[in-house]
């Protein structure tokens, strides 16, 4: 529900990263605030164009919160609870006072901050797995809005300078960039006839398994502390504020 609400607002933001910066891009044809990208996306494509890519943000988003939880929580119960057996109160991880086995044998309660930190050090481990094994959903979700937000610039660019005299550069230019409009327009509709999957097959016959995972390193560098950070500072706030709230 949360990806479906937010969707529109995800394909303007990347359509707005993926334009930024192109030089032979007017400014005439850059929007500038996210209610008139989303006007241009209405008067141009309907409303359903709001929604392009929506298919594989689903494929991404539910399946990472799935994988996110699962392994947040069996890594959380793996720093609290080492049962492995023997009578090493040090745990199975070598923790110390970091492990919640340390407090459990002294009958002590495990500290707000020594939680936290189970949280940050799971939250940052499931991040980053749930990020690997969805990241070629990912790859195919800002494909899909990126080709549609550059074709559709790339025309209005050509219709621009079209009437322009610029001389034999610039005409050049346009007849470039007119074939690339047209590429993308057709890998447009391509990709859409084809759905998730049948891109992500296109996608491994033309660059191979990797380029599933173009991007991964770094959306594993992003996730990994946005998760640690959410979760560790949820769990410290409800331990220090749950018994005031």
């Amino acid at each position: 529900l949360a990806s479906l609400a937010t969707a529109p607002l995800e394909l303007i933001r990347t359509r707005q990263a993926s334009m930024g910066g192109s030089s032979s891009t007017s400014s005439t044809t850059m929007t500038t605030t996210m209610m008139e990208e989303f006007r241009l996306l209405l008067r141009t494509n309907g409303v359903s164009s709001l929604y392009v890519g929506v298919a594989p943000t689903l494929w991404r988003d539910v399946p990472f919160s799935a994988i996110y939880w699962l392994f947040l929580e069996r890594f959380r119960n793996g720093l609290a609870n080492d049962d492995h057996g023997d009578d090493d109160a040090s745990g199975l991880f070598m923790l110390g006072d970091f492990g919640g086995r340390y407090y459990k044998d002294r009958g002590m309660a495990i500290p707000p901050s020594v939680e936290a930190g189970h949280a940050f050090v799971s939250g940052a481990a499931a991040g980053s797995i749930a990020a690997a094994f969805t990241t070629p959903f990912d790859v195919v979700k800002t494909r899909r809005q990126m080709v549609i937000g550059q074709a559709e610039t790339t025309t209005m660019t050509s219709k621009i300078e079209s009437c322009n005299h610029l001389g034999l550069k610039e005409v050049g230019q346009h007849t470039n960039q007119g074939r690339f409009s047209g590429n993308n327009m057709n890998n447009a509709s391509f990709s859409s006839s084809l759905g998730t999957f049948g891109h992500m097959q296109q996608i491994m016959q033309q660059e191979g398994i990797a380029g599933l995972w173009k991007g991964n390193v770094t959306r594993m560098v992003k996730v990994a502390p946005a998760c640690a950070i959410m979760i560790s500072c949820y769990e410290f706030g409800k331990r220090m504020f749950g018994e005031v709230l």
